[in-house]
């Protein structure tokens, strides 16, 4: 299960990283940036399909997505001084209780 939570780790640090990219490359349209956005998503999509061995799709999907919108909203808002409103914030909490929810084992 240790190896399960080290792909997730690494989908989520290259998603997130790809998103980063992407969001460089929509300022300045270096070349750079666009190339480094399609190879963390790759990278990402390497680590997810690896992350199947030890949990099911949907599982490892809702974990994946829950914490990317965590790290994707919370770096928006970091580096580029985007507006999370109240709405939206409860939204991002529900996020948390659904992840907890989701790795409870009964």
């Amino acid at each position: 299960m240790v190896k399960f939570f080290i792909y997730i780790a690494l989908v989520n640090l290259l998603d997130l990283l790809a998103i980063l990219a992407g969001k460089m490359w929509s300022f300045t349209h270096k070349p750079f940036y666009l190339i480094a956005c399609s190879l963390g998503f790759a990278g990402a999509g390497l680590f997810f399909a690896l992350s199947l061995k030890y949990e099911g799709s949907a599982i490892t999907n809702i974990i994946w997505m829950g914490i990317s919108a965590i790290l994707v909203t919370s770096m928006g808002y970091l580096l580029f001084k985007e507006h999370i409103s109240g709405l939206q914030f409860s939204g991002i909490a529900l996020i948390v209780i659904g992840l907890i929810l989701v790795n409870i084992r009964l």
